[in-house]
């Protein structure tokens, strides 16, 4: 925990670190990290700085270091606008900054700035096809990129979805849902892991994926979406990277996704049965993501058991979910 200094504060002494010139801080928000736009005294020069309170785990300095490091090879290599990392005064990638007197610290890190407008509303088709345009960039690159050695990044696997319901249970404890509901979560993530175990783990397939591409991670800038937060990259596979997108699209919107990312990646098709499985996971994911949330319990009360019987019931009895997979 960090008592003596607030993030401001923080935010602040870690700037010294940096070559660049803040005039002023603007909080943004907090969730896995706390963020602060820096603002300078020229109009269209501003940075982004998060503050990394949670640094175990997936979250370890090393871990933090690995996703800047994809991110200035995406930069350097591609013609993609991405927030771009700012190298400390002694050309390391993050700073630290001690917060109390038993030497506790925060990892902070700053970037590039990424201009554009966060989108309050369902893509249109155009701009659903230019996301998928943009998730194909990405893998493309990925599948080219050969990291460093020493790159470390969460790895999506069966471990992954083992993990999920740890946090579901919880809702079954607070009676958040019933015992029925949990059942039916812990018997899909058993059956998700059986099928994970049959796909092939190769660089068509697997890789480097940005595995959390949603309306408040990309803006849109003269109709160019730009991903703007890579906190969840890792390794996976590409068609998880699709469906956890799918989350946040109509499913006249997957569609126009779908095909303009066959047409990307040059695709002849895309099994349907490992889309619904993929798509059904990132909805387990999500779910367990929310389930620490208390705040989330009420609604999560009522979507769940929809949900269950809407797409968990018909994949545990082999039934189609999308509906899409080859078109």
């Amino acid at each position: 925990m960090f008592f003596h200094w607030d993030d401001e504060s923080i935010a602040r002494e870690a700037l010294k670190q940096f070559p660049v010139y803040g005039e002023r801080l603007v909080y943004l928000g907090k969730s896995d990290n706390v963020t602060f736009q820096v603002k300078t005294k020229q109009e269209n020069l501003n940075y982004l700085m998060k503050l990394h309170y949670a640094t175990k785990g997936n979250h370890s300095k090393k871990t933090v270091e690995s996703e800047l490091l994809w991110l200035e090879a995406l930069a350097a290599d591609t013609t993609l606008t991405v927030p771009s990392p700012i190298r400390n005064r002694d050309n390391g990638l993050t700073a630290e900054v001690a917060v109390n007197a038993s030497g506790e610290s925060v990892v902070v890190t700053l970037y590039q700035w990424v201009n554009g407008e966060l989108l309050d509303r369902e893509p249109t088709p155009g701009e659903a096809r230019s996301l998928a345009q943009l998730m194909a960039a990405l893998h493309r690159h990925a599948m080219e990129w050969s990291a460093p050695a020493g790159f470390t990044r969460p790895v999506y696997d069966t471990d992954n979805v083992l993990s999920l319901p740890g946090p579901l249970k919880r809702l079954l404890e607070l009676n958040v849902i019933s015992g029925e509901a949990y059942a039916c979560l812990d018997r899909t993530a058993h059956k998700i892991v059986v099928g994970l175990q049959r796909q092939t783990v190769a660089k068509p397939a697997w890789g480097l994926i940005h595995s959390d591409l949603h309306e408040s991670n990309y803006v849109f800038d003269q109709g160019s979406p730009r991903p703007i937060d890579f906190s969840s990259c890792g390794y996976g596979f590409y068609l998880f990277d699709v469906a956890q997108t799918f989350l946040h699209l109509s499913p006249e919107n997957r569609r126009e996704f779908l095909s303009a990312y066959r047409e990307e990646r040059q695709l002849r098709e895309i099994d349907a049965n490992s889309l619904d499985l993929f798509f059904v996971w990132a909805i387990l994911r999500n779910f367990a993501f929310l389930a620490n949330n208390p705040a989330e319990h009420a609604s999560l009360s009522e979507l769940i058991p929809r949900v269950a019987k809407s797409y968990f019931e018909n994949y545990l009895k082999d039934e189609p979910i999308l509906e899409i997979g080859s078109s």
